[in-house]
């Protein structure tokens, strides 16, 4: 079925906040985390928060943001229930890949958990990147919190990091739901540039944190094996007791060697049953 009337997109107002949040209403049950978002959204100059309208009603909103040289975050698809599977998704996103286009960028980047915006987004040429799976470990008193290196040896890391079992799994991107940056020696920089990196001993095992959804430690992506992974896990678990955090969350690939290195550092898979992918489209 095909939508009637004029499809319109256009930059959310601050007026559309009602209508925003009636449209999300019956997200994730009623959970959505868009609400929340909103004022930070449409004050956000550097991103193009958009809504789509259809005669004179908003039906429709998502969100595109640059955030690596070349690259550009695609976030926040949400069409109204009672106008779904009439196109409207569809035109949204391939709005946004012309703009994308248009501007320059050379590739887009996008998470998803939603089967229905998996086939979506397939059918217009988006390459699965990560099939990620969430590891938990709860905080522990009594260890010290995990070192933070400085840039100079971040960067440094990177050669012996490169060959760590079940890197490839990554796709060279890291498994960050706000924005799947490219996984290599800048990246380890700035991460450490941030206070984003943690390394084990003999900067032999390291983990790039990722900014948090909830009260935890959250890991992009980890590198290493055995002892010194061991050790720099249960580390990140004190990092979490220290912070007055609940614990620590590690995103890696499903299938990654380091299952038995987290259950030994008393992690549990957090889903199991879920699937949440990281896509990429070449513009």
């Amino acid at each position: 079925m095909a939508a009637t009337g004029e499809l319109t997109v256009r930059p959310v107002r601050p007026a559309d906040r009602d209508r925003i949040i009636e449209l999300t209403r019956d997200v994730w049950d009623g959970h959505d985390y868009i609400p929340r978002v909103f004022d930070e959204w449409i004050t956000d100059a550097g991103a193009a928060f958009q809504a789509a309208e259809l005669d004179g009603v908003v039906v429709g909103l998502h969100r595109m943001r640059p955030y690596a040289s070349g690259l550009i975050w695609y976030e926040g698809l949400r069409v109204a229930t009672p106008h779904r599977r009439q196109g409207i998704a569809r035109a949204m996103l391939e709005s946004a890949i012309a703009e994308a286009r248009q501007q320059g960028f050379r590739e887009m980047r996008l998470a998803t958990g939603n089967p229905d915006a998996v086939r979506l987004f397939e059918a217009n040429g988006f390459r699965r990147l990560i099939d990620v799976r969430w590891w938990r470990g709860m905080r522990v008193e009594g260890g010290e919190p995990a070192r933070m290196p400085d840039p100079a040896e971040a960067k440094k890391l990177w050669p012996a990091i490169a060959t760590s079992p079940g890197l490839e799994l990554y796709g060279g991107v890291t498994a960050d739901f706000n924005n799947a940056r490219d996984l290599g020696p800048d990246e380890l920089e700035r991460l450490a540039q941030t206070g984003m990196l943690r390394v084990g001993p003999g900067g032999k095992a390291v983990a790039g944190l990722r900014d948090a959804w909830g009260r935890n430690l959250a890991v992009g992506f980890i590198a290493g094996s055995g002892a010194p992974l061991r050790e720099l896990l249960m580390a990140l678990r004190f990092e979490a007791d220290s912070d007055g955090l609940d614990n620590t969350t590690i995103s890696v690939p499903r299938g990654h060697p380091a299952a038995e290195d987290l259950r030994a550092s008393g992690y549990d898979l957090a889903n199991a049953e879920d699937t949440a992918y990281i896509y990429g489209l070449i513009l």
